[in-house]
């Protein structure tokens, strides 16, 4: 068996996620408490969701962290590390998925099946699908979007995402002046005119929030400060 980790900038509270599953137009939904101890763009109280596609079956299984830890499931802790959302590879789930599973739809093709699991503090969610999608249920895009309708940094941010997966310092300056001669010098003036009302208005904590819609790991108010210092310090 082998797994990929798939959560980068999100996991659930590590006490008491409350996960509860509904089936909905969009899939299946899993949803939980956010750990806001861990990420700063998180608080107390807000929820992430896992949206499945084309379900065949799902488990949630009782076993907590304790039992995982003692042995008490199929998979081992040095198998397959507590506390994270996987993608299992190789996992026979045909003859190991767990027998009481829930069946949604045996119509789904089985071969483009994918097998999920994710490890919350008193449960393991299990899922066969054909894919999935993390959303953050804290929204702050409207809001944003009535404020700073010409979206300059938003602009910028998605394009650094499409280009780096690693927020630093001189990926900031690299992508910088690669966005001035795709965008132009007018661009970044606007840009730039734009982060200075964001910082009047106290909004980099919504921004923050913004930015880590795109699941871009280990990207805080440190790295968000980094990246307006080198915008505003551009001369190129």
């Amino acid at each position: 068996m082998k797994f990929k980790k798939l959560n980068t900038n999100w996991n659930a509270e590590p006490n008491a996620p409350q996960p509860k599953i509904t089936a909905s137009e969009e899939g299946l939904q899993l949803s939980f408490l956010l750990n806001s101890f861990q990420f700063e763009h998180i608080d107390a109280d807000e929820v992430g969701r896992l949206v499945f596609q084309e379900v065949y079956a799902y488990k949630l299984d009782s076993t907590n962290d304790e039992g995982y830890a003692h042995g008490d499931f199929r998979y081992k802790n040095n198998q397959l590390p507590w506390g994270e959302f996987y993608e299992l590879t190789e996992s026979k789930w045909e003859s190991n998925f767990p027998a009481d599973k829930i069946v949604l739809d045996e119509a789904v093709n089985k071969k483009e099946l994918r097998h999920f699991i994710f490890f919350l503090k008193d449960s393991i969610f299990e899922c066969l699908a054909s894919d999935y999608k993390f959303h953050f249920d804290y929204s702050v895009t409207e809001l944003l979007d009535e404020k700073y309708p010409k979206g300059y940094f938003n602009h910028y941010v998605a394009m650094f995402c499409t280009f780096f997966d690693k927020p630093t310092t001189e990926n900031f300056k690299i992508y910088t002046d690669l966005y001035v001669q795709m965008e132009g010098k007018k661009e970044l003036a606007g840009l730039k005119a734009e982060l200075k009302t964001i910082q009047a208005n106290n909004d980099s904590r919504f921004i923050l929030k913004q930015i880590n819609n795109f699941e871009l790991q280990g990207f805080g108010s440190k790295q968000l400060d980094e990246m307006v210092k080198v915008i505003e310090g551009y001369k190129g």
